[in-house]
């Protein structure tokens, strides 16, 4: 459970409740992994677990989904990520597109990921 915990931070992001039926349709490539995807728990898996926990579950969707689909993120979940820390942040993003099914989206996860910290900051001066 811990596992899917760090993913449901980044993927762990967003499924908020005023998301369109289009959106549900234009997502279904980009699905949660299941648990079993990911590799055992180690020391670096552990420090991805304490990152996630940082931030909501709903704020953790609202940013994987930033980074896959380009959807916003808000005020509120800025402010948590911000608070996490971009180091945490970093290597969230990372973990996630080393995963198999979001590798083949990572050139465009990454460069959206820098956005959505550089967002953040200037939303919380």
């Amino acid at each position: 459970m811990t596992k899917f915990n760090i993913i449901f931070f980044i993927v762990a992001l967003t499924l908020a409740s005023g998301i369109m039926v289009s959106f549900a349709q234009e997502t279904k490539d980009t699905a949660f992994p299941p648990e079993s995807a990911m590799p055992p728990e180690t020391a670096y898996t552990k420090y991805l677990d304490e990152c996630a926990r940082k931030v909501e579950e709903e704020c953790g969707k609202e940013i994987f989904f930033g980074m896959f689909e380009s959807l916003p993120v808000t005020q509120k979940c800025c402010l948590q990520l911000v608070k996490m820390g971009k180091t945490c942040h970093d290597d969230l993003a990372k973990a996630i597109v080393n995963l198999p099914e979001y590798a083949p989206k990572a050139s465009v996860a990454l460069p959206k990921s820098v956005l959505i910290w550089d967002a953040c900051v200037l939303v919380t001066k």
